[in-house]
């Protein structure tokens, strides 16, 4: 089971490093931060709908390992699609087939692996880190690459390497479930779990931020000096320093309760926002990408561990693609938001609002879990 896993998520962040210079493909082809807006919001806002389904399919079947494989294969067709056009309306239709399939990939194959690892789900950032290794050993030559070519060299890379990808899920272990939902109807009870949608709403803020991030810092680093292959290095920096969270992650929760790192996190972010408005020159924000760790890195890892704790096994799946529902609706509202702030009152504005919302959302999730823990004592 080990080396399976393992190596899906080294192959499938080989594609992640490369996709992460699509939105320098679209401003290439002349698409505006506004426009890139406007396609964020409409894919994801239709992916929020479409994300718990794919999760809802994959419990209610007891199939969550050939769901992955569809969203994968559909992905694949996307990265193809877009090398035959540069019109809009055509690249906005594309853009919405990839995210829809891409969407549930993540949740999908962490609920799959979570539920083969059973009472050693605390390991599940061991596996993760290979993702962080492959992203890192490929997004600095990837964005060497791409300069010296063409941007649309990077659909030949994702292209191969999903390829590769959904090979792999053939050797990927069915989740094990020792209780099978019986009934569709059966879902309404993650309506009523209060710790989640506590939970969710938390991400939702958190996140809303990071998702404006991933949107506009390649443009705010290009408009600042910065090519392809610097932000490459920005993006191996980033990397390199979640790699080391999701691989002590087991050590880190049994040290600290999940409030306090939560708490942790959302401090990181509102740090590493402040500093990319304030000192906006390319060295300071690669620096900035050391935060990727406290932020990205101990938030994911720890909200999937977190999410498999209070939802119960036969809703595994569906409790991860919630979860990643909920960062769809942030990245809506950051590209609808986001793209008009970055358009008309600068990236400055932007980050700095987005420290400010971290800041609050930490606090506020915080004082809530220990109101929670004093009225249960």
């Amino acid at each position: 089971m080990t080396i399976p896993f393992k190596s899906f998520y080294f192959i499938y962040y080989i594609y992640v490093a490369a996709v992460s210079y699509l939105y320098i493909y679209f401003t290439d082809i002349g698409i505006s931060a506004t426009q890139l807006g406007i396609m964020n919001s409409i894919a994801k806002s239709l992916a929020i709908i479409t994300i718990p389904v794919w999760g809802m399919l994959a419990d209610y079947y007891s199939a969550t390992k050939r769901v992955l494989q569809i969203a994968l294969f559909g992905v694949l067709l996307a990265q193809l699609a877009f090398l035959t056009t540069e019109l809009f309306w055509l690249v906005f239709f594309i853009y919405i087939f990839h995210a829809l399939c891409e969407g549930p990939i993540a949740s999908l194959n962490d609920s799959l692996l979570i539920s083969n690892l059973g009472e050693r789900a605390s390991e599940y950032g061991k596996y993760r880190a290979l993702g962080s290794l492959s992203y890192l050993l490929f997004v600095t030559p990837f964005g060497f690459i791409i300069e010296r070519t063409s941007t649309r060299t990077l659909f030949f890379i994702t292209g191969f390497a999903l390829l590769i990808a959904v090979l792999n899920t053939t050797k990927l272990p069915e989740a094990r479930k020792n209780v099978r939902v019986s009934r569709f109807a059966d879902f309404k009870v993650l309506i009523h779990n209060k710790e989640l949608l506590h939970f969710l709403i938390f991400t939702f803020f958190t996140q809303l931020t990071l998702m404006g991030h991933f949107t506009y810092f390649p443009i705010l680093f290009k408009e600042i000096g910065g090519g392809e292959t610097l932000y490459g290095v920005a993006s191996f920096l980033g990397a390199a320093s979640e790699l080391l969270i999701f691989q002590k992650s087991d050590l880190i929760f049994k040290r600290f309760k999940q409030k306090t790192i939560f708490l942790v996190s959302s401090l990181a972010f509102t740090l590493r926002w402040f500093l990319v408005a304030t000192f906006q020159v390319p060295h300071i924000l690669l620096l900035s990408q050391l935060l990727h760790s406290l932020t990205y890195g101990l938030f994911y890892v720890t909200a999937v561990n977190y999410i498999a704790h209070i939802v119960k096994e036969e809703f595994r799946a569906t409790g991860q693609n919630l979860y990643a529902s909920t960062i769809s609706i942030s990245s809506v509202l950051s590209s609808l938001v986001g793209g008009f702030i970055f358009d008309n009152l600068g990236s400055r504005t932007l980050y700095l609002l987005g420290s400010f919302i971290a800041l609050t959302a930490g606090l506020a999730y915080y004082y809530k879990q220990v109101k929670s823990e004093q009225s249960l004592a």
